[in-house]
């Protein structure tokens, strides 16, 4: 696949990703009850597929421990960060809840280059400290005058959100080690599996019911697993290993101006002016982080050409 069409992936990606804190809204349930059943129904997804496929029945067969051992932490970082952020929507507007927990470029830029040895171009690295610049302002607009649901705490909003976005990376940091020897539908019905017992007994604990719910809300927690978890997640741990830990991700920074726009139209929230300003700093970085992957892959190419093969 190439360069272009993995691109494409992620924007389509981007979109499905876009839908969920407006699916979370809409359910009206609990973020962790969402979470869990959100998880739950993914990883029954990828694991019937794992069990309908010989090959992928044998790819587990072989899963060596520390791998194993791996992607039980991966669902329990996945777990995490979908819990944290499905609460924050509960204290912060989608807008500002979003564009936080999706700050994490900047981490994974650091993961990326000390623990993969991957090398950004300058364009990049300054991307993704505009991205954080952005989001550093946005966090601190959001806890003092920024667009509040009924009844929500600000600063816990911005605690629970970008405490989520810290978990988000290092699952992304785990399933790019781990997905260099697995398979997409293996890896993450392994992950998702983990989550949803991880996410389950933290519901449990806080005594929220995971039953007993009205159709409507049983086809938007459906709704949950197959379009943001499926079509995103899922396509981004396809892409973790066709692309650089940074380039992978940095684009689904584009979900807060997809889900600002879905919950002007369906929950008719607005986005204050200042919201908009910090959102278009950061999805400037965003830009700079994507534009400077091309450069990165042809500085990669050019340095793997041998002497001789350049004589040639």
């Amino acid at each position: 696949m190439d360069l272009l069409a993995e691109y494409l992936l992620l924007v389509v990606a981007v979109f499905n990703v876009s839908t969920a804190s407006i699916l979370v809204r809409l359910s009206g349930v609990h973020g962790f009850v969402a979470a869990t059943w959100r998880l739950v129904f993914s990883a029954l997804l990828t694991l019937g597929l794992v069990l309908a496929s010989t090959k992928l029945r044998s790819e587990v067969r072989r899963i060596r421990r520390r791998d194993a051992l791996l992607m039980v932490v991966s669902g329990l970082m996945l777990a995490l960060h979908f819990d944290l952020w499905m609460t924050s929507l509960q204290h912060l507007s989608v807008a500002a809840s979003v564009t936080i927990v999706d700050s994490y470029p900047a981490v994974l830029a650091v993961v990326g280059y000390t623990l993969f040895k991957e090398r950004y171009t300058g364009l990049q690295l300054v991307g993704a400290g505009v991205a954080i610049l952005g989001i550093a302002l946005l966090s601190l607009h959001s806890a003092s005058g920024g667009i509040v649901p009924p009844g929500g705490d600000p600063l816990l909003g911005v605690a629970t959100s970008f405490s989520g976005m810290l978990a988000v990376a290092a699952y992304f940091s785990i399933g790019k080690e781990v997905r260099s020897r697995l398979s997409t539908a293996t890896y993450t019905g392994i992950v998702y599996a983990s989550g949803a017992v991880f996410s389950g007994a933290a519901t449990l604990m806080l005594g929220k019911p995971l039953t007993g719910f009205e159709a409507e809300t049983w086809a938007y927690l459906a709704l949950l697993a197959i379009l943001p978890m499926l079509g995103g997640h899922t396509v981004i741990n396809y892409l973790l290993s066709k692309l650089s830990l940074l380039a992978s991700t940095a684009p689904i920074l584009g979900e807060p101006v997809g889900a600002s726009i879905l919950a002007r139209i369906v929950l008719d929230e607005p986005v204050d002016p200042g919201t908009a300003v910090y959102m278009v700093v950061t999805l400037t970085g965003i830009g700079m982080v994507v534009a400077g992957e091309k450069g990165r892959l042809g500085s990669a190419e050019a340095k793997a050409i041998t002497p001789d093969q350049a004589v040639t």
